[in-house]
């Protein structure tokens, strides 16, 4: 089997079953292939079959007369990482900022005041992680949790700008 000169390449060799990387001389022909256990080896190309796409896979070599193929074969899928509630809610609101928006909903309830888009965006996440953890607390993916539509300073600034207006005329 002639291939390109001066590269390297590698190949299976035969009978041993054994990946090893060769060198092509000027006319493309193997150098220096080895013998093991005193056995002359066969040469064989490599054959890389492409890996799937979709799905957890492990590289498996197949070993036939004429090639040595790289199979694919269905592994163990990588452990999805998990988190409590309060991780994730730690990643978007503190334990301050928590108190300051029940406060601020205080605040506007005890005023007659509706909460705002905002406030109410935040504070209806907060509430949804709360009640299903209640419901199940046990970690999830951090997917599972969504996230909130509205930050702590929009739903704040949209409170106390909420507060300081005036009453509409009833």
């Amino acid at each position: 089997m002639n291939m390109e000169p001066n590269k390297m390449f590698t190949v299976g060799l035969l009978p041993s079953q054994q990946l090893v990387s060769l060198l092509t001389d000027d006319e493309g022909n193997w150098r220096d292939v080895p013998e093991i256990d005193g056995a002359q080896q066969a040469v064989v190309p490599l054959v890389k079959l492409p890996k799937p796409e979709q799905g957890a896979w492990e590289p498996n070599l197949v070993w036939f007369n004429d090639r040595v193929e790289r199979q694919w074969v269905a592994g163990t899928p990588a452990p999805v990482a998990t988190y409590t509630a309060e991780q994730v809610v730690s990643q978007y609101f503190s334990a301050y900022q928590i108190a300051a928006l029940s406060r601020l909903e205080m605040a506007l309830l005890q005023a007659g005041k509706p909460l705002g888009p905002k406030m109410t965006a935040a504070k209806t996440w907060l509430e949804t992680v709360m009640l299903s953890w209640a419901a199940s607390p046990t970690p999830a993916p951090a997917e599972s949790f969504g996230v909130p539509q509205a930050s702590f300073a929009e739903a704040s600034g949209e409170a106390v700008a909420d507060l300081a207006s005036p009453n509409p005329a009833t």
